[in-house]
């Protein structure tokens, strides 16, 4: 899915059933059934082979992941599952409408680094301070807080960037350069 079907929200609709993608405010339901899934699948494709294993070993974790975003409940998923072709065709709809929440990634950190392991508060603070407002994040896609995330960082390595080009200009000018070269930036 592209960018704007993340930060636009969008849906699909598979046979009159819309497909959702998972918003922040209801992700701590959809993540305690929806981990075991991305474990399972980790970089793997969701052929019907994997689906088939998926459904066997964690069946009562993916009923309960799709209906965290479909209209569907538990007993009605159960019924669809009669129907294998259209359940599957279904579950690869919620893994593909929710791929930014399924997509692989290799862990970046050591076990340095997860002593000081990041808490989602943390998360937020930081699309806070880049002025998102706590109601907005909420009712943003995980697809959407991800890439905004992404985003925020990128901004804040470009700022340190920039003012570590800027201490290192006024370390190395003289003090007359160094003014030019400050009121320069308030123009």
């Amino acid at each position: 899915m592209n960018d704007f079907f993340l930060v636009t929200n969008r849906s699909i609709t598979l046979d009159d059933i819309e497909v959702r993608q998972i918003q922040m405010k209801d992700f701590d339901i959809w993540a305690t059934h929806a981990e075991v899934i991305k474990n399972f699948i980790k970089d793997r494709d969701y052929s019907d082979e994997i689906l088939n294993e998926l459904f066997s070993a964690h069946g009562v974790q993916v009923i309960s992941t799709m209906a965290c975003v479909t209209d569907l409940d538990n007993e009605s998923l159960f019924k669809l599952a009669a129907d294998e072709q259209k359940f599957k065709q279904l579950l690869k709809a919620v893994l593909s409408v929710n791929h930014a929440y399924f997509k692989y990634e290799k862990p970046k950190h050591t076990a340095k680094k997860q002593a000081i392991e990041s808490t989602w508060f943390d998360s937020f603070q930081y699309l806070i301070s880049a002025g998102h407002r706590h109601e907005d994040i909420m009712n943003m896609t995980y697809g959407a807080f991800d890439q905004y995330l992404k985003s925020a960082q990128k901004d804040h390595k470009n700022k340190l960037q920039y003012l570590s080009s800027v201490i290192r200009s006024a370390h190395h000018a003289n003090t007359k350069e160094f003014k030019k070269f400050f009121e320069g930036l308030k123009e």
